[in-house]
């Protein structure tokens, strides 16, 4: 077993949580407040032609109002969200429980502060809007700049950029989850505003000269990110525009400083502009199916791309050489995913997973392997953590695992090894492993999963899964999933096709009209999980966000009686309609993704699985669902229609419920995180039997 996992001297783990009794199999649960009306308000048909070159008529289509204003929608929404209340409202004191529970356990190894150095000092944002200076490591710091989140409502702060001269500060925040940001310009000498722009990215660079902030402005409808804008003087001037709608803008700045880049991408593309002279530089033209992503480190030209298939790192004399082509290959990618990579003076470190698994290879000055370390086995995870010091001999990793609480340790680069740490692990009550689940067609599907070792009775099942866009879905330290444990869950994480967890193949086995793969893997994991003689085949939950939550809802639909019940979160459920808008933000990008309906092949694979076309007459399990009423990513209208349309069809009681934020987005804003997984939590362990 590697270094990492015999030497590290874990955090303590919190003190062991009594088990909780749970009702067993068959035990009726008082889902439903018994005070509570049996029958939902109705959400009346409001049809509309569905756009897109085949007719469709969407019997809820017109509950659909771009403004978020319509008197008629906010009532509807309003009396949805008290129906909800009023049927959970039994479960409040377990909701109660749980956050007490969660309030109390260490989280573990808190991560290290990260302080920009900059005009003599040190400086660091919190997520509450606050600024903060400080003279070195050792001096105490003063605020600079209050919190400026609101009281209520919705707050992120995305970005922010101050100035060399340390007097002003850029700060990009959402403030209703739409992630069209708003920038503002402070002095921070009398903290008034030098300049607000609106309909932004969150992307924030100052030039090399301290003269102009660069920023993306966002496009109108689409919110694609797709100007690039200078602000100088108190004017604004447009620098570039992407003219292709499957394109998008970001900004960044290299390891050493030195150079600003703008890139534009789509899914499997890139091109990228130089902006040390105030005006875009083209590095490279684009090139179909090409990446090339640039950093610098004094002489070292270096470059992460696919030139030569999977993602690897390259080398270039200099600058110029870019556009030529004359790479001088260092780190090939082949059967490895890169994830991140960082410049040293004397060094580069790549991570990467293989077969499931996180490493870090150490290359000298020269680009030749000095070290090869695995950090992870199993279901753990582990990364290179923060900012770098490029001139340090050092690099901070963070590893933790679904029992494994976070802790991280420093790596000497020259001789490879861990650096010395005194804290003691403890024994946990808690169990986790990695297994392997064939699939429907063969393929070997990784689950990770954890229970609590002491609880022997069947256990329920609570089963996690994503699976796009090549995300892996990391096996996390939950804190809050402990609670499940100690009342006898499992929790596992099916990490199917579409998900990144094996790879680019593995991803791309699972989108577009492959997408079914990940339904197949998914459900395939929950049967065998079903079959396990430790998990009670009755009581077998599913959960998923966003694309997750597309996921979940075409399982219940291909096999509605195999789950218990389902927290569908912010979910993705009308693909065809969504898909078939090229107005709506990130359609146009995402063709590639979920495919394009104006193919024929495409609309076919589509037609086949999007949730909300397939709901049928069956028995639906009890399903509680969230919404945000200013997502632009999932828009609100999509788990309205949804449940609208699983109440019409579903011959199961249900309760099929629905609660969207009528100040929020697609995520939840820090302050209601905690009280809306509580209430996740508690709908599904009060399905499950929970006492208490």
């Amino acid at each position: 077993m590697h270094a990492l996992l015999m030497l590290a001297s874990l955090l303590a783990t919190p003190a062991a949580a009594q088990p909780v009794a749970i009702a067993p199999a068959g035990t009726p649960s008082q889902a439903v407040a018994a005070s509570a009306p049996l029958v939902a308000p109705l959400i009346p048909h409001r049809p509309l032609p569905m756009q897109g070159e085949r007719a469709r008529l969407d019997p809820y289509g017109g509950w659909r109002d771009d403004s978020r204003q319509d008197p008629a929608l906010l009532t509807l929404l309003g009396e949805q969200n008290r129906w909800t209340e009023q049927q959970l409202a039994a479960q409040q004191p377990l909701e109660q429980a749980l956050q007490a529970e969660w309030q109390a356990q260490a989280r573990g190894e808190p991560m290290p502060q990260e302080w920009l150095s900059e005009a003599g000092s040190q400086w660091r944002m919190e997520a509450d809007g606050s600024l903060w200076q400080r003279s070195g490591e050792q001096a105490e710091p003063r605020q600079r700049l209050a919190a400026r989140q609101p009281a209520s409502g919705y707050y992120e702060l995305a970005g922010w950029a101050l100035h060399p001269n340390g007097r002003w500060l850029a700060l990009a925040e959402d403030l209703q989850g739409d992630r069209d940001y708003r920038i503002t310009l402070l002095d921070l000498a009398d903290g008034k505003p030098l300049a607000t722009l609106t309909h932004r990215a969150s992307d924030l660079l100052w030039s090399l000269d301290g003269k102009t902030l660069y920023t993306i402005a966002n496009e109108p409808r689409t919110l694609r990110p797709w100007q690039l804008w200078a602000w100088r003087d108190g004017k604004e001037q447009q620098l570039h525009q992407e003219a292709d709608p499957a394109w998008l803008l970001s900004l960044y700045r290299t390891t050493d400083r030195r150079h600003l880049l703008l890139q534009s991408n789509n899914h499997d593309s890139a091109e990228q502009y130089l902006l040390d002279a105030g005006r875009p530089a083209l590095l490279k033209a684009r090139q179909a199916g090409l990446e090339y992503y640039l950093d610098t480190q004094g002489d070292r030209v270096l470059l992460k791309s696919n030139r030569d298939g999977a993602l690897g790192l390259y080398q270039v004399a200099d600058l110029s050489q870019v556009a030529k082509g004359e790479w001088q290959p260092l780190w090939s990618g082949e059967q490895r995913s890169l994830e991140k990579w960082r410049l040293f003076v004397d060094y580069t470190v790549l991570q990467y997973r293989h077969k499931g698994d996180d490493w870090l290879d150490v290359l000298d000055g020269r680009g030749r392997l000095s070290h090869r370390l695995l950090l992870t086995e199993g279901a753990g995870t582990a990364w290179i953590q923060g900012a770098h010091d490029p001139a340090s001999g050092q690099i901070l990793i963070r590893r933790q695992g679904m029992a494994e609480p976070p802790h991280q340790r420093l790596l000497d680069l020259a001789s490879g090894r861990w650096l010395p740490d005194a804290r003691a692990a403890l024994p946990s009550p808690y169990q986790s492993e990695r297994r392997w689940v064939v699939g429907k067609d063969g393929v070997k599907v990784p689950v990770s999963l954890v229970w609590r070792k002491d609880i022997h009775t069947p256990k329920a099942l609570l089963l996690y899964g994503y699976g796009a866009y090549g995300t892996p879905m990391r096996p996390y330290y939950q804190p809050q999933v402990l609670s499940l444990l100690d009342r006898g869950f499992v929790y596992a994480i099916a990490h199917v096709r579409g998900g990144g967890m094996l790879g680019d193949e593995w991803y791309l086995a699972g989108r577009g009209r492959h997408k079914q793969h990940s339904v197949d893997d998914f459900l395939t994991v929950a049967e065998a999980l079903a079959r396990d003689p430790a998990i009670d085949p009755a009581r077998l939950f599913a959960m998923g966000g966003s694309a997750g939550g597309l996921l979940v809802a075409a399982t219940l639909n291909q096999a509605p009686t195999r789950f218990a019940g389902a927290v569908l979160q912010v979910p993705f459920v009308d693909l065809l309609g969504t898909m078939s808008d090229p107005e709506l933000p990130l359609t146009r990008q995402e063709y590639a993704e979920w495919g394009n309906p104006a193919i024929a092949a495409d609309y076919a694979a589509m037609r086949r699985l999007s949730p909300y076309d397939n709901l049928h007459a069956a028995p639906y399990p009890p399903v509680y669902v969230t919404a945000g009423l200013h997502d632009s990513q999932v828009p609100y209208w999509e788990p309205l229609k949804w449940v609208a349309r699983l109440r019409e069809h579903s011959t199961g009681p249900g309760p099929y419920l629905l609660s969207t934020a009528l100040d929020g987005g697609h995520r939840i804003s820090l302050g209601n995180a905690r009280q809306q997984a509580a209430r996740e939590y508690a709908f599904l362990l009060t399905l499950a039997g929970a006492r208490r």
